[in-house]
């Protein structure tokens, strides 16, 4: 006998990663819900919602032109409409699948920008299912939908959206936990803590008889508490979110601090100069922000720059014995290039880009050491 439960399981757990998504998007005001106007729902302050059907398979497309789920889906909707539960003219429709398939009408429906193409999507279904009998399982929700309020349909058809995605919305999962600064390798970490969240907030309503309605406030409360955790495991680049400005690079080329002063005893060319800038202050807002945060503490942060000053020396006089015979500033680039292109782990975790290279400049500019053979003496 072949059993239809893992696709019902399915059916019923991709609610739980389609309503994180959904407040990892949200906002201050919102609120998401499960089974209330939808399978999954965004109910904004202002009054407005987004309201989304999931409709998943582990063999193939659940949404033919014959689908059962195709048309209950419509037919519940305009259902909701029809109850007050749904405002036709504030809510944005959504539905989702795991599978995609071969040209349908969900996809005439899904092309329907403007009115006019929503009339034109519905009298093709007209035509196209025309030969459709009393007694085909889709009858009850196919005769109602295209029997509806023609206007109310079309503009129902110019809200709505077909989305298809095979990763149940756990990869865009990932890619809003990126956009909000969570390290590659915590997010698997914050998606489980916040998923068993999610899931016992949803369960506890469901079982009290309550609307299963989590304010996106709420969410945030955890969320802070879970990015906090991430960011103590893993060296967060805080540079992403302010990186240096033009106008803040062009200050430093301006007022030639030492760190630049050296580099050009070296005759490092222009675009050396600003990557310099910008990795010294990147690497400068990042270790303000680690230590500020708990991330490290200032005796990890020595550490890190006493293992590259034991780097540069030994390199300093590496190249003082094999290349005697180079200018003094191609052996300052030597130097230079060799340490900034050195791996050192904070924490054992690599820093982020331009981390090591950085706090050269940085070590540079406290007059700990130099590029150029006679560093101290210019």
């Amino acid at each position: 006998m072949i059993s239809n439960a893992p696709t019902q399981l399915l059916g019923y757990a991709v609610q739980f990663p389609r309503a994180l998504l959904h407040l990892l998007r949200g906002g201050p005001g919102d609120a998401v819900s499960v089974e209330v106007i939808g399978d999954v729902a965004t109910h904004h302050a202002d009054g407005s919602a987004s309201s989304e059907e999931d409709k998943t398979s582990t063999v193939g497309n659940p949404l033919t032109d014959r689908s059962t789920d195709l048309w209950k889906t419509f037919y519940n909707w305009l259902k909701a409409i029809d109850e007050g539960s749904i405002v036709l003219d504030k809510t944005r429709f959504y539905l989702y699948t795991n599978q995609s398939g071969r040209e349908a009408i969900v996809h005439v429906f899904d092309k329907a920008a403007t009115t006019g193409e929503a009339k034109a999507a519905l009298a093709t279904a007209r035509t196209t299912f025309a030969d459709i009998s009393e007694s085909h399982e889709i009858w009850p929700y196919l005769n109602f939908v295209l029997s509806y309020d023609p206007g109310k349909l079309a503009e129902l058809l110019t809200r709505f959206e077909l989305q298809v995605n095979d990763g149940l919305g756990f990869n865009e999962i990932q890619d809003e936990l990126e956009r909000l600064l969570i390290g590659k390798h915590q997010r698997k970490f914050v998606t489980n803590l916040l998923s068993g969240w999610l899931q016992e907030e949803i369960m506890s309503k469901i079982a009290l008889k309550q609307p299963a309605l989590i304010p996106w406030e709420d969410y945030q409360k955890q969320f802070a508490v879970y990015f906090d955790r991430a960011r103590k495991l893993e060296l967060v680049d805080f540079a992403l979110e302010n990186p240096p400005t033009d106008d803040l690079i062009r200050d430093q080329v301006k007022i030639q601090p030492r760190y630049l002063q050296q580099l050009s005893h070296i005759r490092a060319d222009e675009d050396e100069i600003v990557e310099a800038v910008t990795d010294f202050l990147r690497a400068k807002t990042n270790r303000d922000k680690w230590i500020e945060n708990e991330i490290i503490n200032e005796d990890i942060a020595i550490d890190f720059e006493e293992k590259l000053t034991g780097f540069w020396n030994t390199q300093q006089k590496m190249i003082a014995l094999t290349e005697r015979t180079r200018e003094e500033h191609e052996r300052g680039q030597l130097l230079f290039l060799n340490c900034k292109i050195r791996q050192e782990m904070i924490r054992d975790m690599s820093p982020p880009n331009g981390t090591i290279a950085g706090t050269y400049h940085a070590l540079v500019e406290g007059k700990s050491l130099g590029w150029h053979p006679r560093w101290d003496a210019l």
